[in-house]
């Protein structure tokens, strides 16, 4: 059971930000017009934006739950994994479960690159995370 609370304690910023993420892609978007910015739709760069946030959410917590930098590969993996996953049930909640929300493969695909850019920013941020392994 501390096992179980202290892996949900890590990971709490992913998953208040998970639910925020449900919470925004389920409510009725209330007549929003969606502009363009750099000929991008501006609620792809949302996704982009809050899918980059859950990676580097999920990898923080999993890191500060393992603290080993060997580790790294597969938490990138899993954080990806995990947050792509979450954003394709998302889009099929909107498609099947609302009838003021619509799926579509470019918000899929928006996710996508959010998640990877999620990745990108973890790495600039914690680097190669050897500074882990001086607890050995």
């Amino acid at each position: 059971m501390k096992i179980l609370f202290s892996f949900f304690k890590y990971l709490l910023p992913a998953l208040m930000w998970a639910i925020f993420i449900l919470i925004l892609a389920t409510l009725n978007n209330g007549g929003f017009v969606s502009q363009t910015f750099l000929g991008i739709e501006t609620d792809k760069w949302g996704h982009l934006f809050m899918f980059s946030i859950l990676v580097f959410f999920i990898m923080q917590g999993l890191i500060k739950y393992w603290r080993f930098s060997f580790f790294l590969k597969k938490i990138q993996l899993y954080a990806f994994v995990i947050a792509f996953l979450y954003g394709v049930i998302i889009e099929l909640i909107q498609h099947f479960l609302t009838s003021y929300r619509t799926a579509e493969i470019w918000d899929i695909v928006a996710n996508f690159v959010g998640c990877l850019i999620g990745l990108l920013l973890f790495k600039s941020v914690y680097g190669n995370l050897k500074f882990l392994d001086k607890d050995i």
